[in-house]
């Protein structure tokens, strides 16, 4: 039997258009990679991409914090048997706890930062025992256990703090509720215990509109989060770096010193927007203690952009944190002097 030739070009044609569509959108089609080296006084930065992209980075020394090379996610099973009634007390949405913790986890690989552990209850404790340097706690629910946190200022959770740890708290009011057994109680006092002050704000009187320049840091980190709610009130603690979005005084990203450790609030109920966030600030290694030494941007296209950056020290406390993809980012990686 003949075969009709159209037939066989048709049948070629097909497999070539359909080979286009999976090198077009296959997962691995597009390759980034950022390198450094440190020494001289200088940075010599490799940015690379096989397409043409967005880059900023992001030149820092760290001073007398370590930067978070470890992260905690906390996953509170018991979430849902008290939403409604810190919903009722608060105005908090709620969120799939689960859910959320595994897009935080996915957005900060994405960004070159891979040591991150999900834990419970018994987990997050045994972790709170330990000096915090260089350890970083990501908080997503509306409470804490009694046993880590019950509105004392001798709670293991302000020591941890305190010996260096850094907090991450989002999507509900910091402190205000702990967890006693089976009941849901409020720490009346946690706005004193967490900033020494009133500073957190209950309007919900979204979205911001300004942005907050923040050292650069809003524009460097492609911030795109504007919602303030639960967020801090600007300068409302000596040495607080805020950045993001402001509306009424108060702050979408708000990071303050607490003892040798830090505290990093950011506002708003969870949101995708409000995730890749979380992850720029976390993978970049920023803290309030941290110096912004300069930004570099620019585009790089199907090859590799060549940054000199001069330091004024060569020491373990410099870094750059590249992003590839703008508000959009595909990549990231932070990297030190050794």
């Amino acid at each position: 039997m003949k075969i009709d030739t159209m037939v066989l070009l048709s049948v070629a044609l097909c497999a070539v258009v359909l080979a286009g569509e999976l090198t077009a959108y296959g997962t691995d089609f597009h390759s980034y990679s950022a390198d450094a080296e440190f020494g001289d006084g200088r940075i010599s930065l490799s940015v690379t991409s096989s397409g043409s992209d967005t880059y900023s980075a992001v030149f820092t020394d760290s001073g007398t914090h370590a930067p978070v090379t470890k992260l905690y996610i906390y996953l509170d099973e018991r979430y849902d048997e008290f939403l409604e009634e810190a919903r009722e007390a608060s105005g908090l949405r709620g969120t799939n706890q689960e859910y959320s913790a595994n897009q935080v986890y996915k957005s900060l690989r994405a960004r070159g930062f891979n040591d991150i552990s999900i834990c419970n209850d018994a987990e997050l404790y045994a972790m709170l025992g330990g000096s915090g340097i260089s350890e970083g706690l990501l908080v997503m629910s509306y409470a804490l256990p009694e046993s880590i946190y019950s509105g004392s200022p001798g709670d293991i959770l302000f020591k941890w703090i305190s010996s260096g740890g850094s907090l991450y708290w989002m999507s509900s009011p910091i402190g205000m509720f702990y967890r006693t057994g089976d009941r849901l109680s409020k720490a009346e006092n946690a706005q004193e215990l967490f900033f020494g002050a009133e500073c957190v704000n209950a309007e919900d009187t979204d979205p911001a509109l300004s942005v907050i320049d923040g050292g650069g840091l809003t524009d460097a980190l492609y911030l795109k989060w504007n919602r303030t709610l639960y967020g801090l009130k600007l300068s409302c603690i000596e040495g607080q770096v805020s950045m993001g979005f402001s509306m009424n005084g108060y702050s979408s990203v708000s990071m303050v010193p607490f003892g040798s450790g830090m505290i990093c609030v950011i506002g708003g109920h969870y949101d995708r927007y409000q995730c890749d966030d979380v992850s720029q600030i976390i993978a970049s290694g920023i803290s309030c203690y941290s110096k912004i030494l300069g930004v570099r941007t620019g585009t790089v296209t199907r090859g590799t952009a060549e940054i000199l950056f001069d330091t004024p020290s060569d020491d373990g406390n410099i870094s750059v944190y590249v992003s590839i993809g703008g508000y959009y980012t595909v990549f990231g990686r932070s990297l030190r002097a050794q």
